[in-house]
């Protein structure tokens, strides 16, 4: 029976060895973790969100 992750936040799937979760989540981060540094694409999973800032150099050609 698989365990019921929804309501994990990054680190605890971290902490649980569910990577394959972990990628599904942070495929297109948009929220870094104040605490743990984790990358994610919702501000729901992680403990203390922040805004992902733009690299600068991702727009230095254009």
């Amino acid at each position: 029976m698989a365990e019921k992750t929804d309501d994990l936040k990054m680190c605890q799937l971290k902490a649980q060895g569910l990577m394959e979760e972990i990628d599904r989540r942070s495929d297109k981060p948009e929220f870094v973790c104040g605490k743990c540094r984790a990358k994610a694409n919702r501000a729901e999973d992680l403990h203390n969100p922040r805004p992902l800032g733009k690299n600068k150099l991702d727009s230095f050609w254009s």
